[in-house]
């Protein structure tokens, strides 16, 4: 979610080296262009080599280092004839490694694939650095294995290119395609956005998307999520982003699961599949997958969900979801942050910052302009636009959650503006929830346009006063929180009166007051934040609080009736209270086993779920 960051990998020692190695590259230049040893040194050496030593020996004996990096600066600076007999050779020199290693499975050691990587590159900072080289060594990388390798070797070396700075995601996806190890390239799904697409948010859910790697989450957890929505669901299709270790481990479990395993070849994906792209529908029915325009920072690879997923779908899942496309939105979105009812699309003035700062040409919210009534008005201009430009996006009308202040004096503008503020740094789906308007005969909700359940950290206190022991002692475990006891029920206590509490509080109540206003049926949820300073390792945090509640689920149509699936809270008194609330609405809400570290990280069961809806929903 927006303000959970995903931990960050330790560098490799050789990728640090290719880090070092590619700035002296680009401060030294590109290389010069010429077929003439004159005027290229290495040209002149790459020559000798070719002559006297047989590929199958490149980087075997002697100074194999100094060999491959003078080839990659020949490479990178010669022209034909030159060039072409340097791939030749080292496309040869590949495969004759590749084929040693695959010949002799117990040869598959981290230092033999690291050769055969040495090969591939050649010279890690001169490839980081150098798109040139890489784009000819791109077809000796495509025929360095075959399709007929072994598949766990394929997978070992493609997730340590993935790792290696300069190998892309277009590049990864070339040589993943020309192995065999990925049934399509995403590049042959590419539609140019047109608009016309269709969403849908409630009906029945044919595919729900994953990202489940072992950075995060043990096997064990994540099976048992994968089981529950089984259960609950046993003819929907499930789709899993998987990195090698999480893959291995599942795959015992996926004939019994029906479970679609995608190989994230180790990229750094979030588990948050929900933010980054969303499922719509072109006029004809087929599934688009829309992707952001744009890389969030500390979740850059997120942008490429869509892609990797339209890319590595088994082909029988692929045929029966009738071949998704992928496509560009013109405009930045976030999932994380709009609610799409049957009639409209919800937003807050958050959801809507990225793109009013493109409108207005800023790389900050001007919060000091809000001092003055005129500055507010320019900002919600923006604001207002960028709405209308959604709405083409997602085909509905885009509806506020909260006021505008649209008039008023220099200081009730402000003042309109602080309260706005106390929603900021906090997704819209992790705090209201909109159902589909509910039959007189549900009870205390009753009749209305629509039904929003709004979350309270006051009633989140008041659920914290009131746990039995049990309960205390289940949210701690289930978070890892210390202290235990009473004290812990104190601390968690002050934390819903002090930080950003207040003024979350604030901005929620202000919702809930506009939304009733305007006729819709409203119901307050107990919200929790929970401080990361009482996690055993809060150093891992990088937010002040992680929210516990249950606002962030997934609505569904079943037959005649309306579920909402979403995570165990780890406190059994609050699940019940939250279950009230959503059955009178019409709802009955499902709880799945939860991925605790998605909840710490600011991530629910909306975030760390995306869902493809049933054609005509």
């Amino acid at each position: 979610m927006s303000s959970g960051t995903r931990g960050r990998r330790a560098a490799s020692g050789w990728i640090a080296l290719a880090a070092a190695l590619a700035f002296a590259c680009e401060a030294a230049g590109p290389a010069p262009d010429a077929t003439e040893p004159e005027a290229c040194p290495e040209c002149a050496a790459a020559r000798r080599l070719l002559a006297e030593r047989p590929p199958e020996a490149l980087g075997l004996e002697g100074a194999g280092g100094d060999e491959l990096r003078t080839l990659g600066a020949a490479l990178a600076a010669a022209g034909e004839p030159l060039a072409g007999e340097l791939r030749d050779y080292l496309a040869a020199a590949a495969r004759a490694r590749a084929e040693r290693l695959a010949a002799d499975p117990e040869a598959w050691s981290a230092e033999s694939v690291a050769g055969l990587l040495d090969l591939l590159v050649l010279d890690g900072g001169r490839f980081a650095a150098d798109g040139r080289l890489r784009e000819r060594l791109a077809p000796v990388l495509e025929g360095a294995l075959r399709p007929a390798a072994p598949a766990a070797l394929r997978d070992l070396v493609l997730v340590q290119l993935n790792r290696v700075p300069g190998f892309d995601f277009e590049l990864s996806e070339r040589v993943a395609r020309a192995w065999g190890s990925i049934p399509r390239a995403s590049r042959e799904r590419e539609l140019p956005y047109s608009g016309g697409l269709e969403a849908a948010e409630a009906g029945p859910i044919a595919l729900s998307v994953f990202s489940l790697t072992s950075e995060f989450f043990d096997p064990e957890e994540a099976e048992a999520l994968l089981a529950a929505v089984r259960r609950h669901s046993p003819q929907r299709r499930l789709a899993v982003l998987a990195d090698l270790p999480m893959r291995a481990r599942l795959r015992p479990a996926a004939g019994r699961l029906g479970l679609a395993l995608v190989e994230t070849w180790g990229r750094p994906y979030s588990p948050w599949p929900r933010d980054p792209m969303t499922f719509l529908r072109d006029p004809g029915g087929r599934p688009v997958v829309l992707v952001r325009p744009y890389r969030q920072r500390g979740r850059e690879e997120d942008a490429l969900m869509g892609r990797l997923l339209v890319g590595g779908l088994p082909p029988d899942l692929d045929r029966a979801l009738g071949g998704p496309a992928w496509s560009v939105s013109p405009i930045p979105f976030h999932n994380g942050h709009i609610l799409i009812g049957s009639d409209a699309l919800w937003v807050s003035i958050h959801t809507l910052e990225r793109r009013a700062l493109e409108i207005l040409g800023l790389e900050r919210v001007p919060v000091e302009r809000f001092a003055r009534a005129a500055g507010v008005a320019s900002y919600l201009a923006a604001v207002e636009r960028a709405a209308a430009d959604l709405e083409g996006l997602y085909g509905r009308p885009a509806r506020f959650v909260h006021p505008l202040p649209r008039a008023g004096s220099d200081g009730e503008s402000a003042a309109a503006m602080g309260r706005l503020g106390g929603g900021a740094g906090f997704d819209l789906d992790s705090v209201v929830t909109v159902l589909p308007a509910p039959p007189v005969s549900t009870g205390s909700i009753g009749a209305s346009r629509s039904a929003f359940l709004v979350g309270d950290p006051g009633r989140g206190a008041d659920l914290v006063a009131g746990l039995p022991p049990a309960d205390l002692e289940g949210l701690r475990r289930t978070y890892r929180l210390r202290p235990a006891g009473e004290e812990l029920r104190r601390r968690l206590a002050a934390a819903q009166r002090q930080g950003r509490a207040p003024g979350l509080a604030a901005f929620l109540d202000l919702v809930a007051s506009e939304l009733a206003d305007a006729g819709h049926s409203v119901a307050r949820l107990p919200l929790l934040l929970v401080p990361t300073e009482l996690l055993e390792d809060a150093a891992r945090s990088p937010d002040p609080e992680f929210l516990v509640g249950w606002n962030n689920v997934v609505v569904e149509r079943r037959g005649e009736g309306w579920t909402a699936e979403g995570f165990a809270s780890g406190l059994a008194a609050g699940d019940r209270e939250a279950a009230r609330a959503f059955a009178a609405a019409g709802v009955e809400l499902v709880l799945f086993p939860t991925l605790a570290e998605s909840v710490r990280r600011n991530g629910g069961y909306r975030c760390a779920s995306n869902h493809l809806r049933a054609p005509g929903e």
